[in-house]
Formats: C-alpha cells, structure tokens, sequence
C-alpha cells in the first residue's frame, strides 16, 4: 500500500457526491448489479426457486427450461429478448389493472419505481441476457482502461476510479498531505484517531516506504481486528439477537 491507496478512497467518496443515478444512464444494465435484486425483492416469492410457492410455473430466476423467463405457453412469453411488447412479464409490470399488475396488491409488495422500471425495459430491449451468480464466475483479470490523466496513480485499480471521474467531468482530489494520511488510514483500520507519538514516528520516517510501514504498524494491532469485527457483529444483529443465533 501506498499514498495512492488514500487517493482511491477520495476518489469513491467524489464518485457517491456525484450521485448514483447518474451512473447508471452511462452504463449498460447489468442483471447482476441491476435486474436480479429487482427480481429478488419483488418477483422471487412467487416466480422464483422455490417451487412449492411458485406461481403460474414461470420463474424469473432462470432464462431457459420448461418454466423459465423465455419459454412460451399458451402463446405467451414471459420474457421476449429485444421486445417488451411481447413480454408478458413487462406488460404485468405497466398494467393498471389489480387482476393483472405485477407485482400483485395482495402481496403487499413496494410497487416499482419508475427508475426500476426504466431500467427493467432497457434490460430487455437489450436481450434480456442473463448471468450465472457473481460466486459461481470464475474471476478474470479484466483491460485496464484507457484514461486522459494515465500518471496520475501507479494502482492499477485506480484507474478503474479515474475512468468514471473522467466521465462525470470530474478531477481527483489532490495528493493528502502526511499528517492527513495517517488520521484517514488509522480511523480506517482501528476507529481509533492515531496518537501523538504514532504521527511523529509517521512524519519523521522520510523513506519511500513509510506508508506501507504505517499500514503494516496498524494491521499488527489488536484495534485492527476488533474494529472488522463491529462490522460482522453489525451484520448479524448481535446487539438485537435473543439467544437464537
């Protein structure tokens, strides 16, 4: 790790100022990131794996098979790739009328938006394609982007950062200086504000490795490992637990 790596974390912080909606106009929808939680959230309960709560032997969950988005019954296809005009599936999403509309009013599902939905016809006129769940992929290296300000970090991660900023018209923020580096990276990695004695030591290290000297100080500490911990007990709810999990 180096003085990059606060430059990343600058970075994000400027690309969530700039606002999420923004993104996805300038991407491609993807079923992964956009389509399958929609699904997930309103869909699965009645057109999802579950096959004792499954409802008019249509899952979403799946493109292909005897009950998959694309098959056909009766004429009728739940999913048409490239055309919402002949998906049942978006014409149940648009209709007004309780007897049809998807999801139903019985379910007591939060209807969809009209973001939601904008982004379910882009999904289909552009194919309908599905994707296999992010774990089951087996990871692949991708291209670095091409980038105006190629100097500006030597992580290649980075650039991935660089591309969206240069996109939204927007500059990276300036390199922090020490005494700012080591405040951000230690409440990063202990929740802790860094002592007098651990800036000094900082300040005064003036060789090209001090920063990953800092980083490596602070995951040695016992702070480190209690600060991740919060997150997972956060996740699981311990503090709302009642014995059970």
């Amino acid at each position: 790790m180096n003085k990059n790596d606060s430059r990343l974390a600058s970075s994000c912080i400027a690309l969530l100022a700039a606002g999420i909606a923004s993104t996805g106009l300038a991407e491609e929808v993807s079923f992964s990131r956009d389509i399958r939680p929609l699904l997930s959230d309103r869909c699965f309960a009645c057109h999802g794996p579950d096959e004792q709560e499954r409802q008019a032997t249509l899952r979403l969950d799946q493109a292909d098979g005897p009950e998959g988005a694309y098959r056909t019954e009766l004429g009728i296809v739940g999913i048409t790739p490239g055309s919402v005009d002949d998906s049942e599936v978006w014409l149940r999403i648009i209709s007004d009328d309780e007897d049809q509309m998807m999801p139903p009013p019985e379910a007591h599902q939060k209807p969809l938006s009209d973001e939601e939905k904008r982004l379910i016809r882009q999904w289909i006129e552009a194919g309908a394609p599905y994707e296999d769940f992010w774990a089951f992929v087996p990871p692949q290296r991708p291209q670095l982007p091409a980038v105006k300000n190629g100097n500006w970090s030597r992580q290649e991660i980075d650039l991935f950062v660089l591309r969206k900023l240069e996109s939204l018209g927007l500059e990276p923020s300036i390199e922090a200086d020490k005494r700012t580096l080591i405040r951000r990276v230690t409440l990063d990695l202990t929740g802790l504000p860094p002592t007098r004695e651990e800036v000094h030591t900082f300040l005064n290290d003036e060789s090209a490795a001090a920063y990953e000297h800092l980083v490596d100080r602070l995951l040695d500490r016992e702070q480190y490992g209690e600060h991740m911990a919060r997150y997972w007990l956060d996740l699981v709810r311990f503090a709302d637990t009642n014995g059970m999990h």
